[in-house]
């Protein structure tokens, strides 16, 4: 139990000082606010109309502020940014990074990229790792349907390199990952400074998509300094190989409950009876009914009171081992969305405090220090 506090303790100034190491970003994001049209340090590709911000859920079902591309029927630009120019040192190398969704349909052509500045004003301030000169930047597009992603509906992370101006390597490292496994699904281009490089700036949008019911969501762009404080990919990602998704439906077939499953801390039922191996999931992401997502550990019932409740809540733990709340316990929302976290810090029975929520069902998903987890439904009155 000792040793369970001191992990609990690390893990909370890991949590803590993780902003302040890794905040070196040089986009600011901060300007991201709902509404349309250009923010501070972004400015629109296409029309106002084309970019929306508006609150939705990242890879891992967190509520953010997404950027949302809406092309109309015009064949143009429909969507996305081009970010502020950022002064760089060209004796050293950048990543970029960007999360990117397309639903509905693959028209049109996707773009993340990059634009240089040079003291000598031209487009040449670029080279490919051939050490050819390059117009138009693009780590990785689509290209109207070929090159695109392998799944609609699904966030992907995509990170591209500019390497320091005295780069002779020939590999690329830039790459694609999946946002529900972590898994790298294809290599991208990456390029080199020249000598004559001195700004650059962050380039992801939508053109050429006439097809009005599609949307293309951008989020968390990165522009960072390729050293050893960076966050590595994996840090980006936060998710594991193997991970899962978990979707409820209702009896009606509703998609009803969705929350990122970790590998190792959840226990993730069989596929229910009477669905097949492709009804059941779509690559990795796992699909279950929502009453086989209320499970309990053999070794410990997990107590809500009183539910309903209209305020106040005790979760309590009755195990006849030493078993105790190891991570956060969330509460999502009946569309999936992290509304609150509240501290296990490896107790037995802790209260959550629901007042503040609007009525309605919720889940509270607890992580144990077995290994299990275990998800409530508790109604809000």
């Amino acid at each position: 139990m000792i040793l369970q506090k001191q992990v609990g303790i690390f893990i909370l100034l890991y949590l803590w000082l993780y902003p302040l190491c890794h905040s070196q970003n040089l986009l600011n994001t901060s300007s991201w606010t709902v509404g349309n049209g250009s923010v501070s340090g972004f400015s629109v590709n296409g029309s106002d109309s084309e970019n929306v911000r508006e609150l939705g859920l990242n890879h891992i079902g967190e509520e953010v502020i997404l950027w949302k591309a809406i092309p109309d029927i015009n064949n143009d630009a429909d969507g996305g940014w081009n970010s502020s120019y950022h002064t760089i040192d060209n004796s050293k190398s950048y990543r970029f990074s960007v999360w990117i969704k397309k639903t509905n349909s693959f028209d049109g052509t996707s773009y993340f990229g990059c634009q240089q500045w040079s003291s000598a004003m031209d487009n040449h301030s670029i080279l490919g790792l051939n050490g050819n000169f390059q117009n138009n930047p693009y780590f990785w597009n689509n290209d109207n349907g070929n090159n695109q992603l392998p799944n609609l509906n699904r966030w992907y992370l995509l990170v591209g390199f500019i390497h320091h101006k005295d780069y002779t390597q020939t590999n690329n490292q830039g790459a694609i990952y999946d946002g529900v496994t972590g898994e790298l699904v294809q290599n991208i281009m990456d390029f080199k400074f020249s000598t004559i490089s001195t700004q650059i700036r962050h380039r992801a949008y939508l053109y050429y998509d006439t097809n009005i019911n599609d949307k293309q969501y951008f989020y968390e762009p990165r522009l960072d300094i390729v050293n050893s404080s960076m966050p590595t990919i994996n840090e980006l990602l936060r998710v594991n190989v193997g991970s899962s998704l978990i979707i409820g439906f209702d009896n009606a077939g509703n998609q009803k409950q969705r929350f990122y499953c970790a590998v190792g801390r959840c226990s993730v039922p069989p596929p229910p009876a009477g669905r097949t191996a492709d009804e059941y999931a779509e690559s990795t992401e796992n699909i279950v009914d929502s009453e086989d997502l209320i499970s309990e550990s053999k070794e410990v019932e997990v107590i809500l009171s009183p539910n309903p409740t209209k305020g106040i809540v005790l979760l309590k733990l009755n195990s006849i081992s030493d078993i105790s709340i190891s991570h956060d316990v969330n509460i999502y929302n009946n569309a999936g969305v992290l509304v609150l976290a509240v501290s296990g810090g490896y107790k037995n029975e802790l209260k959550i405090d629901f007042t503040n929520l609007s009525s309605g069902m919720y889940l509270v998903h607890i992580h144990l220090s077995n290994g299990t987890s275990v998800t409530k439904q508790i109604i809000k009155n």
